[in-house]
């Protein structure tokens, strides 16, 4: 019996690298073409996945190469599975962008719960120093004895000094070396003022706050801002469409507020 091959159907539009990352996506989740664009342009999150939307962007042809296949959208039949996704995926508008926002999205909760608690902590803390009485007259203890240290010099009868002055009570010694800053000023306080003392039990999140690298964490909070502006760019200039389905407008709106 003569066995017919059926005909391979030979690429027209992407290079056989592009084609054989989307076979292998759509393979992986075999959903219908439709379906996923329809996931995409609806937002809708019952359905939507970081998964799927992080393939999309890494698998999906370039915006100029879909728009070649949109112009072959009268030969589908005649192409192969993956530049069949690409015509189907080409009708969605500012597709990539919005791929990349709807990312964002479905990320963002995690991103910031991954930073509240070290906000909380530095917030906190920033709050029991400003109130805090005991630590606030350790400064006042600090700078008098500090003022007599330097009575006779350009220093003396200063109004202030830098906070981190405090981390060189530890290493200031006496003439005699047995004794430092520190420990003097402990010393007065057990004698005369031993409710300054009490300060550390007003400075519960302190420790963990000392724990956080505000370089970090400003650098998070910084990308965060900006994904938050260009998403809120691609809303206010996203084009108008009668398209019922398309929610993107609709669902994409993200507050920077929510972090705190």
């Amino acid at each position: 019996m003569t066995q017919f091959k059926k005909k391979a159907k030979e690429l027209r539009i992407l290079d056989a690298k592009t084609a054989q990352n989307l076979s292998i996506f759509l393979g992986s989740f075999r959903l219908p073409y439709e379906e996923i664009r329809d996931i995409v342009l609806q937002v809708d999150e019952e359905r939507l996945s970081e998964a799927l939307i992080q393939n999309l962007i890494k698998n999906l042809p370039e915006q100029k190469e879909l728009n070649n296949l949109a112009e072959l959208k009268n030969e589908y039949e005649e192409l192969c599975e993956s530049e069949q996704f690409g015509i189907v995926m080409s009708s969605v508008k500012l597709l990539r962008p919005r791929l990349n926002g709807i990312l964002f999205k479905l990320t963002f909760e995690e991103q910031v719960n991954n930073i509240r608690p070290d906000i909380m902590n530095v917030t906190f803390a920033c709050e029991e120093v400003k109130k805090s009485e005991g630590f606030s007259m350790l400064l006042e203890l600090v700078l008098l004895v500090g003022n007599y240290m330097n009575s006779g010099s350009r220093n003396a009868q200063t109004f202030g000094f830098n906070v981190s002055f405090l981390c060189k009570l530890r290493d200031t010694k006496s003439t005699d070396q047995n004794t430092t800053l520190l420990h003097f000023l402990a010393e007065k306080c057990e004698e005369k003022y031993a409710e300054i003392l009490k300060f550390p039990d007003e400075l519960v999140h302190v420790e963990s706050a000392s724990k956080v690298s505000a370089q970090i964490l400003k650098a998070s909070l910084d990308t965060m801002e900006r994904h938050i502006q260009r998403l809120e760019n691609d809303i206010q200039n996203f084009p108008k469409t009668d398209d019922k389905q398309d929610k993107f407008v609709e669902k994409m709106s993200i507050s920077f507020e929510y972090i705190y």
